[in-house]
């Protein structure tokens, strides 16, 4: 708007998407959060396997960066250099392969996440499922068992070249074949057996957990009422042999449950915005997650099925805020009922006789 006239300004206004909620944290806090947390599973990847894990999650997030850098020129928007997403979902990608993956693979990977899942929907803050989460279930439909093929935890990789290796069942794959792992509670905890190189370590992505809830990246509920229904789940319905808190164990640490609990089901683009929204969407997660981890078939890239299931609840993630509002609005209209008999009861029969009147073609004074 610009006035007439000496001594007047221009004043500008921008428009920005809802919610329109201040907080303390930025987005370029969150992403700075998450890579601090992404870089000790590299820092313990690159332990067990070389220096192959880091060049993996460096070549990725490069790629995706330049994705993202090449789709906002071409949409004719301003690059946003504080914007980290495209880093945090390039290196979140590798994290969930094994150290073996060949690289056009984590490329593929990045370009789909980018260019796919994130950029036809406008960018950052607008996409309608989680980048990392589409680009890995993308890989996983066109490479298959390539995704679930995994070295020995304690092979030194090298950087080039073929990788010749004894190929190890992991336990997620055990499970799925109705066996039990014959792996030790320590091990798995270290993450010393065949599985994704960023979602073996359990007790890293535990001091992860409480890092993002520390520093309010990650709201608690949503993760915890996601485990809580895994949990729950694998209590009630064990596979194999397995029974009890082995079978919630096993359930919780094999496969990409408590590394998705942690870096995919957070994501605060693609998750409810109200409490009880997300402690409902964090329960029917886990129930959807399991339902495939059950029934998603035997075969060829069924090892892991989590990704698939994730994209699912992304696509209802708004029904949540809708009937979380809908459900505020009672609560709310409940109270001042209860505070306030009397006007309350008056805008009730206002209301009716209003009604009435619009029914009748009548004007109401």
């Amino acid at each position: 708007m610009t006035g007439r006239g000496k001594g007047r300004r221009k004043i500008s206004y921008r428009s920005q998407p809802a919610p329109h909620i201040r907080a303390g944290k930025t987005t370029r806090g969150v992403m700075w959060d998450a890579i601090v947390a992404l870089s000790f599973l590299y820092a313990m990847a690159t332990y067990y396997h070389g220096p192959r894990a880091l060049v993996l999650g460096i070549g990725s997030a490069l790629v995706c960066s330049l994705c993202d850098l090449f789709a906002t020129l071409a949409c004719k928007r301003k690059p946003n250099i504080r914007d980290f997403s495209a880093v945090v979902t390039g290196l979140i990608l590798p994290l969930m392969m094994p150290a073996s993956i060949p690289y056009h693979i984590v490329v593929i990977a990045g370009v789909f996440a980018i260019f796919v899942a994130k950029a036809p929907f406008g960018g950052t803050g607008h996409n309608v499922f989680n980048p990392a989460v589409a680009g890995f279930s993308f890989v996983v439909f066109c490479f298959g068992d390539t995704l679930f093929t995994y070295p020995p935890p304690d092979m030194t990789l090298p950087l080039w070249g073929p990788i010749e290796f004894i190929v190890q069942a992991s336990p997620a794959r055990i499970m799925m074949l109705e066996g039990t792992p014959g792996h030790g509670v320590l091990d798995m905890l270290l993450g010393n057996y065949p599985g994704p190189m960023g979602a073996t370590n359990i007790l890293i992505l535990i001091a992860c957990l409480l890092y993002l809830v520390f520093r309010g990246t990650v709201r608690w509920s949503l993760p915890f009422s996601f485990f809580a229904s895994v949990a729950a789940f694998a209590f009630l319905f064990p596979r194999g042999a397995a029974t009890g808190i082995a079978s919630v164990g096993f359930e919780l640490a094999v496969g990409l449950v408590f590394f998705g609990g942690i870096f995919l089901l957070g994501d605060p683009v693609t998750t409810p915005r109200r409490e009880s929204a997300r402690v409902a969407f964090g329960i029917c997660s886990g129930i959807v997650v399991m339902l495939f981890r059950y029934f998603g078939g035997v075969g060829e890239g069924r090892e892991e099925l989590m990704t698939y299931a994730l994209l699912l609840m992304n696509a209802a993630c708004w029904s949540f805020d809708m009937a979380a509002e809908w459900l505020a609005g009672r609560i709310r209209r409940a109270r001042f009922e209860s505070q306030n008999p009397w006007l309350a009861g008056h805008m009730r029969r206002k209301r009716f006789e209003a009604e009435n009147a619009a029914g009748a073609g009548k004007k109401v004074p």
